[in-house]
């Protein structure tokens, strides 16, 4: 019997097609019944393979984000034409005997037919779920095995940018016919009357009743110091309760991880392996404190998100993402809802590390096979993971408010408490909560997306409930604009600007959320920028507004006004940028949660006045020097200030890649500044981007109407060298832009004109 038990990558080596694709030279009944015989839905492979243009990509990979904009394209959609394409990849396989082979597929956007050697393997309609193809059956050992895929992403399930393709992480899992079915373990801290233990519930299937194997387990404390270990039968279900005295609890403040390990042994050989971090956490919905964590009253500081990110689109890899955490986390937010999908497991790795509270949310609100199959693989996929307290089974549903949409709710929350019975469901309504049959009547936690007119209402209606602000007020903002232009259009970033329309202001959200005690909190609308959705306007126009980072993450003025009223620490920010004319008046604002705040100019006090809902405001005439707020707060007291900038004298590169992803991607930040490092806030200068033995997965600046291209370039060959080298230029946006490079080393260097070129890696290059 083999023993090889791994999982096998696939990143590297994929080839992509944009479009349909040529599987037949002709129509003879010869060809057409090879075509329709198992490994024949390929055609010829020397046909798919040679009569079609073909491009080498790596995983993840968003074909969509490198299409140009198209004016008479949707709106909502990104101005991006949605079509179809192929991938395919050669896999070699040793010689030897492959028992069990699962190829697994984190997330395709679009419609998916899986093909292995020309067979077809499986099918998935949606983009957001995990899905698996059984593939052994189809495999040749010791030779190499075609994988294909057909992507028609010409349809779409969002109101927004989703991209298309490969976007996710692939990879075949080979087992013995003896594995741990690790969708279908699931493994949780619990605590009862004051007494913690780590409930484990493994599945191990293929046993035989004669098997005599056994299962190892072991449970590590965050220091790394043994909690608990043994074996125990081997069994198609194997539950395991290990107490843990002292428990170190988890929290966004403290996200403490327990890992848990076990092993599926025969005698001494190892059969399979499955782990799982463990947080020690509870989470409790009431109406008298909202939510309570850990037994103590929590307010949710949350933000909304989409998965896309600036110039790779919907190609976010680990690194990208857990960038974006972090800076989430510095303005005071505990708390992320999922907007509008199923998230992969490593987001929610990065989560449980981190400390972000996760409320993953479902697609379709349907009842239907598809529809319940992704749900069920959302909750598998996140219900090992502590970060998540919650589940959403809807957003802004017609049926919300009518029985079909009671039913449907409840039939959704059934299946998710079979799988997980230890957290609350929700789901997002805008209105119909005061309906006499709703679909928040089947939920646990009564969801609400703006309509704060309806709290009161509401929690009278059904008082045992609490109340969750789903999503709430989208604030327009543009970073490093001051004042609103809507013919551009811009914001200024004063956070006067919302969704008027439909919602509530920033400040009014925060007072209803203080003064309700069933309010257990929100989530505000958006976290960054994203690509489609630009409500309510249409060309120019490429992304939504609302972020309080734009697409890059560089923070708009507004992120502190969030801050102030999120953080507990004393914050303080002021704003505009101090590059002005003689003669003008400049509105000045501090956001702060401190008491008081005093404004100076080039040291002279400007006076102090009290501060009214995170904020204080002055007139000030310009003169060029330094602005700087003090904000005061019980004895303490921060400082913030903006100094007119000099001439530009120089190009800066940051590299804000997170330690420990470096063989990931290289996040570079690049600005122009003058000598004493200040950013130049009026600078649009192009940069020219060259890489060598690397390639440039995305580029982007920040400007929501901005239409250049994100991904592209040329390659060369010189000297007979088959080096890559690949350009790429951005003007930047208010002396900001953004590079995303691959994890390939070479050199990179940027340039612009009449500034001293930066080169990270070899030397520098000539353009």
């Amino acid at each position: 019997m083999k023993t090889a038990n791994y999982d096998l990558m696939l990143t590297e080596g994929w080839h992509f097609h944009l479009g349909d694709v040529k599987r037949l030279r002709n129509n003879r009944h010869s060809s057409i019944y090879s075509f329709c015989k198992a490994g024949g839905a390929l055609g010829k492979e020397e046909i798919f393979l040679t009569d079609n243009a073909w491009e080498a990509v790596r995983v993840p990979h968003d074909w969509m984000t490198a299409l140009p904009y198209d004016k008479n394209a949707a709106p909502t959609l990104g101005f991006k034409t949605r079509t179809e394409g192929w991938y395919y990849i050669k896999v070699d396989l040793p010689e030897e005997e492959i028992a069990q082979a699962r190829l697994v597929f984190e997330g395709v956007l679009g419609q998916t037919t899986v093909y292995v050697n020309g067979t077809v393997a499986g099918r998935n309609v949606s983009g957001y779920n995990r899905f698996t193809c059984e593939i052994a059956s189809y495999l040749l050992p010791g030779e190499t095995n075609l994988i294909a895929l057909y992507v028609d992403g010409r349809t779409f399930e969002a109101w927004s940018y989703e991209g298309a393709g490969l976007y996710r992480p692939v990879r075949i899992e080979f087992r013995e016919d003896v594995r741990i079915a690790g969708d279908d373990c699931f493994v949780r801290g619990e605590e009862t009357d004051g007494a913690w233990s780590v409930r484990a519930d493994l599945s191990v299937s293929g046993l035989t009743a004669e098997s005599g194997m056994t299962v190892a387990y072991a449970l590590l404390d965050p220091n790394g110091n043994a909690v608990a270990e043994g074996s125990a039968p081997a069994d198609d279900r194997v539950a395991l309760t290990l107490p843990v005295f002292d428990p170190l609890l988890w929290s966004p403040e403290s996200p403490a991880l327990y890992a848990f390990s076990c092993e599926v042994k025969d005698g001494e050989r190892t059969i399979d392996r499955f782990s799982a971090s463990v947080g020690l956490r509870t989470v409790e919905w009431t109406s008298d404190a909202g939510m309570y964590l850990n037994g103590k009253p929590y307010p949710v500081k949350g933000i909304c998100g989409h998965q896309d990110h600036g110039g790779v689109g919907a190609a976010v890899t680990p690194a990208i993402m857990e960038y974006r955490i972090r800076r989430l986390k510095e303005l005071g937010i505990n708390a992320y809802r999922c907007a509008h999908h199923a998230v992969p497991g490593y987001f929610l790795e990065i989560c449980d590390r981190l400390g972000m509270l996760v409320m993953v949310e479902n697609r379709h609100f349907s009842v239907s096979e598809d529809a319940k199959q992704q749900l069920a693989a959302l909750v598998r996929v996140a219900r090992n993971h502590p970060s998540v307290f919650l589940y959403s089974l809807f957003n802004e549903e017609p049926w919300q408010g009518d029985e079909r949409g009671y039913r449907i709710a409840k039939e959704l929350r059934a299946l998710v408490r079979s799988l997980d019975g230890t957290r609350a469901v929700t789901g997002a309504m805008n209105g119909s909560i005061l309906h006499a049959v709703n679909a928040s009547d089947a939920l646990d936690v009564i969801g609400v997306n703006y309509y704060l007119r309806d709290y009161d209402a509401a929690h009278a209606r059904t008082p045992g409930k609490a109340i969750l602000g789903t999503e709430n007020c989208p604030t327009y903002a543009t970073r490093g604009e001051y004042k609103t232009d809507l013919s551009v259009p811009v914001y200024g970033g004063h956070g006067d600007d919302y969704a008027r329309s439909f919602s509530e202001s920033l400040t009014e959200t925060m007072l209803c959320d203080r003064a309700r005690p069933y309010d257990a909190g929100h989530f505000v609308w958006l976290g960054f920028d994203s690509y489609g959705e630009p409500h309510p306007h249409e060309w120019p126009s490429v992304m939504s507004h609302w972020g309080m980072y734009d697409c890059c993450g560089f923070p708009k003025d507004t992120a502190y006004l969030l801050k102030a009223w999120y953080s507990d620490a004393l914050s303080v920010h002021v704003l505009p940028h101090w590059n002005h004319r003689a003669g003008d008046v400049v509105r000045v604002c501090v956001f702060t949660n401190g008491d008081t705040a005093e404004l100076y100019l080039n040291g002279r006090s400007l006076g102090e006045v009290t501060v009214k809902d995170c904020r204080a405001e002055w007139q000030v005439p310009y003169e060029r020097g330094t602005l700087r707020a003090v904000a005061r707060r019980k004895g303490d007291e921060q400082e913030d200030s903006v100094t007119t900038t000099g001439a530009a004298v120089r190009l800066s590169v940051t590299d804000v890649t997170p330690r420990g992803y470096e063989r990931d991607v290289r996040i570079l930040n690049v600005s122009v500044t003058d000598e004493c490092g200040r950013v130049i806030p009026d600078c649009a200068d192009t940069v020219y981007f060259t890489a060598r033995g690397m390639q440039i997965l995305g580029v982007s600046n920040g400007d929501p109407n901005g239409q250049y291209a994100t991904v592209g370039g040329y390659s060369l060959v010189r000297g007979g060298q088959s080096a890559l080298l690949v350009s790429h230029e951005l003007p930047l946006f208010h002396g900001r832009g953004q590079v995303i490079l691959s994890d390939d080393r070479g050199s990179f260097t940027v340039r612009a004109e009449g500034l001293d070129p930066v080169t990270i890696g070899d030397a520098v290059l000539p353009l």
